[in-house]
């Protein structure tokens, strides 16, 4: 019985002194380490948390902890195994994050606490865009764009740019509000011109980037007979061509006058996609065409560098105005009743530079009036005329540039005084200081005359030769039968005669 009882001691004994070799006595200190995986990951990637409970009791609890709402809160917990070890797999959310791992107290164990771990969680954030399209007051149209991004980010635009395959932060740029609300206008830039919004970037929050929009460029309206104002002729990248609209009436003769700053030149008119004239504008300024039909015309303005500068567009439909009361780039009309074979002379000063206004002198059928020739006088340059047909003529002007013009035309006619061969002297001539005076005769065939005239003229021949003819007397041999006409240029009265001749001195 004795040696029984001492084999039950020895043993208890025993397994006393192996509990004492396994188990930390209740005064031993656990000390944690821990580490991370990573300590800066994207939003969604998961971090693996692990470390060692040094001196921890086996089957002890450890609590992974993260600090937010002003406290360490329990993430997940783990039991310890025979090896202390602990591992935890975690997805943490956005911002930087801070991690510890807890011991709690227990029975015959204090609590311990590892380091603190900071994890940085790198985030895009969402960035909305919407555009829409308004004419500013200074006639530019102007790609708004509206949307939602980080509170109090810098928003700003970046294009596409396709010769270095790469976006590029351009502006212009906004700051969104405590909302996140942004707006940002979009100017001067060609339809189709393709960009997208890009927020700034603070702290772990990335770049955000919007989907990929597209800038509107519409049709510039214009008025007709209205001066329009307009910040710039913004071309196509395609056509490199900036669109204008204008609603005219059928039979409307319209002008469209681009001011000499702009950089831009020909014109294309279409209606409805039909083709209806090109016009060069770069040449002289003023364009002009007659509406075939009612409608809404569209005009595609070829711009230099895509981008015109300030344009000052005046359209205008034919006006009946005194001249010198001119609009810039309007076109003005004055009716002329005259008979056919009416001679008129159209003159402008000699001190009229270059680009010159455009006149012209049309018969009843709105044909042009051909120039018989141009005299240079002592009150300028003249073109005279002789109308084929009887009727309301038109006297047509069109201004070269934008700047008003302040030259005065001088449409007068041709006071016409008839003569008969081997008549006696007959006294004609202008009456007004810009005109001429003219004497009309007719000759026979093969007839020789002499004219005799006080003053120097052309005499225009039935063939439509200009001869010049001096002061005194001249004389023709074996002329051309039909109409001569000699044009002189004087003041007050000249004197004039013609005589038939069986040939002429000195022959």
């Amino acid at each position: 019985m004795r040696k029984s009882v001492l084999t039950v001691v020895g043993a208890l004994s025993l397994m006393f002194s192996l509990a004492a070799l396994q188990a930390p006595p209740a005064s031993a200190t656990v000390t944690i380490s821990v580490s991370a995986s990573a300590s800066k990951v994207s939003e969604g990637s998961a971090v693996r948390i692990s470390g060692t409970a040094s001196g921890a009791k086996l089957g002890s609890v450890v609590n992974l902890q993260r600090w937010y709402d002003g406290a360490w809160r329990r993430v997940a917990s783990k039991k310890l195994v025979d090896t202390r070890r602990f591992s935890f797999r975690i997805t943490p959310p956005r911002g930087v994050q801070r991690y510890r791992v807890h011991k709690p107290a227990q029975l015959g164990q204090g609590a311990a606490t590892s380091p603190t771990l900071s994890i940085t969680v790198t985030w895009r954030p969402k960035v909305t865009a919407t555009t829409s399209v308004f004419l500013r007051s200074d006639r530019l149209w102007i790609t708004r764009v509206t949307g939602v991004a980080p509170a109090y980010a810098t928003v700003n635009v970046q294009h596409w740019d396709q010769a270095t395959s790469r976006w590029i932060t351009t502006g212009p740029g906004a700051v969104a509000d405590s909302a996140g609300r942004y707006r940002v206008d979009v100017e001067r830039r060609p339809n189709g011109w393709r960009f997208r919004m890009v927020s700034s970037p603070s702290g772990p929050r990335l770049s955000g980037y919007s989907t990929t929009l597209s800038a509107v460029q519409r049709p510039v309206p214009l008025a007709m007979n209205q001066e329009i104002q307009i910040g710039a002729l913004v071309a196509d990248t395609v056509t490199r061509n900036a669109s204008l609209t204008l609603p005219a009436t059928a039979g409307d003769l319209v002008s469209v006058a681009i001011n000499a700053e702009a950089r831009a030149s020909t014109v294309n008119v279409e209606l409805n996609g039909t083709p209806i004239a090109t016009l060069e504008p770069y040449q002289h300024r003023v364009s002009v065409f007659r509406a075939p039909a009612t409608g809404t015309y569209r005009l595609t303005s070829h711009v230099y560098d895509g981008i015109s500068g300030p344009v000052t567009i005046w359209t205008s439909t034919s006006k009946t105005l005194a001249f010198g009361q001119d609009r810039p780039g309007q076109i003005l009309e004055a009716s002329v009743p005259a008979a056919a074979d009416d001679m008129y002379t159209l003159t402008v000063s000699e001190y009229e530079q270059w680009p010159f206004p455009y006149r012209y002198f049309l018969d009843p059928d709105g044909l042009a009036v051909e120039t018989l020739y141009t005299v240079r006088t002592s009150y300028g340059n003249a073109r005279v005329l002789r109308l084929p047909k009887s009727g309301t003529h038109t006297l047509r002007y069109v201004p070269h540039e934008l700047d008003p013009i302040e030259v005065s035309d001088m449409l007068e006619p041709i006071a016409t005084t008839d003569a008969t061969l081997d008549g006696g002297p007959v006294s004609g001539g202008p009456r007004v200081s810009s005109g001429a005076g003219r004497f009309r005769f007719t000759a026979p065939a093969g007839t020789t005359f002499i004219i005799n005239s006080w003053v120097e003229g052309q005499l225009l021949t039935p063939s439509g030769d200009v001869v010049n003819v001096g002061a005194g007397e001249t004389c023709f041999e074996n002329a051309a039968g039909g109409q001569y006409d000699l044009v002189v240029w004087a003041f007050d009265t000249v004197s004039f005669s013609a005589r038939t001749a069986r040939r002429c001195p000195n022959n």
